[in-house]
């Protein structure tokens, strides 16, 4: 049974087309400049908005428009962990993980991500040329990540986990905005099954780790802070209550998903910029100041997450449209962060523009459900490229770059070759 219905002056996208996944930054520019940044999916049976404001005005409203379905497009059937929860639950989890996912934890690890990422560089820079987005932009997030879950990347047998472990996230994330159906099932599985394969090896991963954690606690193997896994395990919420273990199982994966495949997307969408825009990799070369604005000015632009979706809990009015409770609607960060009533010549590239104004860009959501994991993210940027800009000089594309569209909700670079001087 449909939701919902087509709205006259609202455009209808298909979120999943070719077309929209080719020239969605031009989709949303029409939007804004029409005058109507709202939008219907058909196919999808949801609506979207792009509106900055209205974006933040929905994000305000939690006690309205709810997280609890999940922030994608299908209706979740089992309460999730963050983004897919509502206060009071989802100030209890986010106290949990304040104190699992802090600055000062992030700190401790600067030195061990300095040296990953500059053995990475040691490892092909006397090539001379590379695709850097699979040389560092992939390990290195999950690198981190895995650290801090105290998940080994590698195989007893010394085998990277690297390969199944992207084959399950993009089994998993690429169905986010599509409606279910056996055809989208089977172009996320790939041509070998590879994607439901190494979905569930991942999940195995979880609940391998999870009993490890348990096992060495008990020992005294490991102290509580041995890593986040063991505190989830041994630091109680504000009401004296743990973590289930299925919701410590929910928080992997969902840090695994956030906490690596969008910051691989932010990377390679930063070196993918400073070699595109005019003299932008000149100016920061000479002035690495310019970094942070660098990375919020491409965050903008280029964020690496399409949207999420929210769930109304009653029946409300959204610009003139009556909606069903629980109707699904798509919050488009992407196009938010292009709204020329937020930020001037949106379109435009520029590391001319205020800090803080670039700030304003929703990529790491807003609100209640704002991205815990942000500061790291942008320590991560700030690493990579105070490593990579110094070395590899004369940095150049050097090739095809090809875009990753087997996940729709996200947008970024699948391949980018690039050449540098030996």
């Amino acid at each position: 049974v449909t939701k919902t219905h087509s709205v006259e002056s609202w455009s209808e996208i298909d979120f999943n087309s070719e077309p929209f996944l080719t020239d969605f930054k031009q989709i949303y520019e029409a939007l804004h400049s029409g005058g109507c940044p709202y939008a219907h999916s058909s196919m999808g049976d949801h609506y979207a908005v792009g509106s900055h404001q209205h974006i933040m005005d929905i994000l305000k409203q939690y006690d309205v428009w709810k997280s609890k379905f999940g922030p994608a497009l299908g209706y979740l059937e089992t309460p999730g962990v963050l983004v897919s929860v509502d206060p009071p639950e989802h100030t209890f989890e986010v106290r949990i993980v304040a104190e699992c996912f802090s600055k000062e934890i992030f700190e401790a690890l600067r030195s061990e991500m300095e040296t990953f990422v500059h053995a990475k560089i040691d490892a092909f820079f006397g090539d001379g040329e590379v695709d850097l987005h699979e040389a560092v932009s992939v390990p290195f997030p999950l690198f981190v990540i895995h650290k801090l879950l105290g998940i080994p990347l590698e195989d007893p047998d010394g085998s990277s986990r690297i390969p199944w472990i992207r084959d399950g996230l993009i089994t998993s994330v690429g169905t986010m905005v599509e409606p279910a159906s056996r055809e989208s099932s089977l172009r996320r599985l790939g041509p070998d099954h590879s994607g439901v394969a190494g979905a569930i090896r991942t999940q195995n991963m979880y609940v391998d780790h999870l009993a490890t954690c348990k096992a060495k606690l008990e020992s005294g193997e490991w102290e509580d802070d041995a890593n986040i896994v063991c505190r989830f395990l041994t630091k109680p919420g504000p009401d004296g209550t743990y973590l289930s273990d299925d919701k410590i199982l929910g928080f992997m994966a969902f840090l695994e998903t956030a906490g690596s495949a969008t910051t691989t997307i932010m990377l390679s969408n930063i070196i993918h910029r400073l070699l595109t825009e005019p003299g932008a990799y000149e100016r920061v070369c000479d002035d690495p100041s310019l970094i942070p604005l660098v990375m919020e000015e491409t965050l903008r632009l280029d964020s690496p997450v399409q949207g999420l979706f929210r769930t109304n809990d009653q029946e409300v009015e959204l610009n003139g449209c009556q909606l069903k409770q629980d109707t699904k609607v798509m919050l488009l960060w992407a196009a938010g962060n292009l709204d020329p009533e937020v930020f001037e010549d949106p379109m435009r590239f520029s590391l001319d523009r205020d800090l803080a104004k670039v700030r304003r860009h929703l990529s790491f959501g807003y609100g209640t459900h704002f991205c815990r994991g942000a500061p790291l993210a942008r320590m991560e940027g700030e690493i990579f490229l105070n490593a990579i800009l110094p070395r590899l000089k004369n940095l150049r594309l050097n090739g095809e770059v090809m875009m990753e569209k087997r996940i729709p909700v996200l947008q970024g670079i699948r391949s980018l070759p690039v050449a540098w001087d030996v």
